[in-house]
């Protein structure tokens, strides 16, 4: 018997037996005393091809959606993008239980919301900035698990809550919502690619990493807004008079309207053609039953302020005025800010005057007088108001402003 071998460059080869009756051979062949002189010269082996290869990838950034909301001033506004995922939350058994009949597990479910969840509530204050409440929540399904014989949802989730104060139309840029999945791919020749030496020869690995992170701009435009003028924020004379006359006001009210204005009693007197108005921020409050919460009497038109009395009163059924302090509108200058109350618990009133030392200047502009301190002592809808309120000049003169009134839910 004869085995001819032969040897090829290439990447293929074949292999040719032959059988004979004679007892040698002459050629190129090889015989059974030539097998100890063989070396890797004399054999050819197949080997698959591998390729390289070099990415290079660029991301663009797209706009995923693109939703607006409308809300009232203090009322919280919910957005809810994606598909509502059922989840068992418990299961109870009806029916009897025998030997010949076999009771019934009823599953109970619940469906949770998954994808992007907003929650938004707008505050605006008196110089027109804009105060948002957020809760921003971005979930998905990941994968699922057996639980107690039933497949449960893993819920992968990324939230983020805070509070944030915005001018009108300004951007804010919520971000670092990252998330990262790894994904590892083999292939090659079926069980060579699994052999530990073997398999950088016979197969390949690729490992695919892809990072993603999702950037929410949120943009506040304020569509309506207190309108504070010289005729509708003008004050009434009050005193002992035995009637009431009507005479036209000089001022205009507005562009393309009648350039007279009847008023029932003759203006006050504003202070350097501004409006001074005392308001109370904010507008309204959610709280729960035993929570204290603040709030903060804002002046704004203000000009030469020296002083500001005013009279506030509060629901005592549900709300106890726990603390009065002083606000940074007249402290300006570094001026020490002398701050009186009188309070009357029994019927809810409160006088407050906040004033400048003496012999200092005037100050004008906007911001905080006075900040209340209450705390929730039942559940309902109660209401805080200002009642009287008005702002002294260094010389003594007094100009009546206008008030505002806000609602406390407790629940």
């Amino acid at each position: 018997m004869q085995a001819n071998i032969n040897t090829s460059s290439g990447n293929s080869s074949s292999t040719s037996t032959s059988t004979s009756s004679s007892s040698g051979s002459s050629g190129t062949g090889i015989n059974l005393n030539s097998l100890a002189n063989l070396n890797a010269t004399d054999f050819a082996a197949t080997i698959s091809s591998a390729n390289a290869t070099a990415l290079f990838t660029d991301s663009n950034t797209k706009i995923i959606q693109n939703p607006q909301i409308r809300s009232l001033n203090g009322e919280k506004a919910s957005l809810k993008i994606g598909e509502r995922v059922p989840v068992a939350t418990g299961s109870f058994q009806s029916g009897i239980s025998g030997l010949s009949v076999s009771g019934l597990v009823n599953t109970q479910f619940q469906y949770i919301d998954v994808g992007v969840n907003i929650d938004i509530t707008p505050h605006i204050h008196p110089d027109g900035d804009v105060t948002l409440k957020i809760a921003l929540d971005v979930s998905s399904v990941i994968n699922n698990e057996p639980i107690g014989g039933i497949t449960e949802p893993v819920i992968g989730q990324r939230k983020v809550e805070h509070e944030i104060r915005l001018k009108d139309g300004e951007v804010s840029l919520l971000g670092g919502m990252l998330e990262q999945q790894n994904m590892q791919t083999l292939t090659g020749i079926p069980g060579l690619s699994q052999i530990p030496i073997l398999k950088y020869l016979f197969g390949q690995k690729n490992t695919d990493v892809m990072d993603s992170e999702i950037v929410f701009a949120v943009i506040p435009h304020i569509v309506r807004h207190k309108d504070f003028n010289e005729f509708n924020g003008r004050t009434l004379d009050v005193g002992t008079a035995n009637s009431i006359h009507l005479r036209h006001a000089p001022a205009t009210i507005a562009s393309g309207e009648s350039d007279q204005a009847l008023e029932a009693v003759p203006a006050a007197k504003s202070l350097g053609g501004a409006v001074a108005a005392l308001e109370l921020d904010p507008t309204a409050i959610s709280v729960v039953n035993g929570g204290t919460f603040t709030i903060d009497v804002v002046l704004s038109g203000g000009q030469n302020v020296h002083a500001v009395p005013l009279q506030v009163i509060y629901d005592k059924l549900g709300l106890q005025l726990l603390n009065i302090s002083s606000g940074n509108f007249l402290s300006q200058g570094e001026q020490i800010v002398a701050l009186v109350h009188r309070e009357d618990p029994a019927s809810g009133a409160v006088e407050i005057t906040a004033s400048r030392p003496p012999g200092s200047e005037g100050v004008s502009g906007h911001g905080v007088v006075a900040t209340l301190t209450f705390r929730a002592s039942a559940t309902g809808r109660f209401r805080v108001k200002i009642t009287k309120a008005a702002v002294v000049q260094p010389d003594q003169q007094l100009t009546a402003a206008s008030g505002s009134e806000i609602t406390v839910s407790v629940q």
